[in-house]
């Protein structure tokens, strides 16, 4: 998934005809300042960062006129939000708000989800966690879509009752109009906001769309979401901005072993036997199928070594049958040799079989504390393999020292 800026989501549903505040991006102060040429009034600035509660972070903050948006802006630039680095700021008129709504569309592996509340705004996290039944969630036809019927009941089971109940109604049907244009995966609007004139505004936007239907938005292929603040997350996320083909994505953790695992239920399932063994992930990361081109691969692995908590590698895959074994282990190998790790003080567990599975197993041969793990090894004792082996490792780094 794509996440779009603020911005780029706004421009979508702006140009959809949709309520959308008066606004536009800055990433400098005197941008933000200058910002008070095309709009006058009062405003507020924030970060421009895919993530939620922002005003819970600080990073929103009133502006009366162009010295404040300055000001608000200087404030926010370079600043971490939620994890995420804050290079732009998103100047937006402000809404004289009489009530916050909440809504959102998810596309699933089974049908699209609408979610919608009467208790939206910042702590629309807290609504979920402890009065659940505040938000309305229903699957929608994919044939028939989001009716203003259907979004009529569903607005009516939230309590929205009055004029609004119409206009919530409409704005919703419309809303999922504009998402299966986008090609969305998610769209949320927090705080969908009534003002004192029983109007409707969307205050809060954030979307994801589907990176394989970009071809049909070529405006959004340089306009990805913000890049996280940790260097490694962001070298990944500028590595899979750079190549095409499949995604890479990596999120780093508080733990030791780094883990470059199988997508999906394997990926998971790993993860769980390390903590269920006593140990501590020191990543999520997804990679494609090996191919020729393993740019994106070498980005996720580089990611891993480079992270100074590193301890211990486990690699771990199910039987391949559409990607070769030996393209991973040579990609590890290249980049153990440019960045002259040690691996005496750094044990690597490998269980990969499949095609090209021999000319791995040679290629590690007589490398010290790699692991290439015998055919029969389970995921759960490779998981096993490589605690044990991190602990010892641990244990000899600290008597070392």
């Amino acid at each position: 998934m794509i996440r779009l800026s603020e911005a780029a989501t706004k421009q979508w549903l702006r140009q959809s005809g949709l309520p959308v505040p008066w606004g536009a991006a800055a990433h400098s102060a005197d941008a933000a300042c200058a910002t008070v040429e095309a709009f006058p009034g009062a405003t507020v600035v924030k970060a421009m960062v895919p993530t939620g509660r922002r005003g819970k972070a600080g990073a929103v903050l009133m502006a009366d006129d162009g010295p404040q948006r300055g000001d608000a802006a200087a404030k926010l630039l370079g600043t971490v939000v939620n994890e995420y680095l804050t290079e732009a700021v998103y100047v937006e008129e402000r809404i004289a708000i009489d009530a916050e709504y909440y809504f959102a569309l998810l596309l699933n592996d089974a049908m699209p989800e609408v979610l919608v509340s009467r208790r939206g705004g910042v702590d629309i996290e807290d609504v979920t966690r402890e009065a659940p039944e505040a938000i309305v969630r229903a699957s929608i036809d994919p044939l028939n879509g989001l009716t203003k019927w259907a979004a009529t009941e569903l607005w009516l089971q939230a309590g929205a009752t009055g004029p609004s109940l119409t206009h919530l109604a409409e704005l919703s049907s419309r809303l999922y109009d504009a998402f299966c244009r986008a090609d969305g995966l998610m769209l949320e609007i927090n705080p969908l906001v009534l003002d004192k004139d029983g109007r409707l505004h969307l205050v809060g936007a954030m979307m994801g769309v589907d990176p394989h239907a970009l071809f049909r938005h070529p405006v959004w292929t340089e306009a990805g979401e913000p890049l996280p603040a940790n260097p490694r997350e962001r070298a990944v996320a500028l590595a899979n901005r750079a190549s095409q083909g499949g995604e890479c994505q990596y999120v780093e953790l508080d733990g030791d072993i780094g883990l470059l695992v199988g997508g999906g239920g394997a990926g998971l399932y790993q993860h769980d036997l390390v903590l269920e063994f006593g140990g501590a992930p020191a990543n999520h990361c997804v990679t494609p199928p090996t191919s020729a081109d393993n740019r994106k691969l070498k980005a996720v692995l580089s990611a891993i070594l480079d992270n100074p908590a590193l301890r211990g590698l486990l690699i771990g895959f199910n039987f391949a049958q559409m990607a070769r074994t030996d393209i991973r282990v040579q990609t590890l190998i290249d980049v153990l040799d440019e960045k002259q790790i040690d691996t005496t003080v750094l044990p690597i567990v490998i269980r990969l079989f499949g095609a090209g599975e021999e000319q791995s197993r040679a290629m590690v041969a007589g490398r010290p504390n790699i692991h290439y793990v015998p055919r029969g090894t389970t995921l759960k004792q490779g998981a096993q393999l490589i605690v044990q082996l991190t602990a010892a490792a641990r244990t000899a780094a600290e008597n070392h020292a």
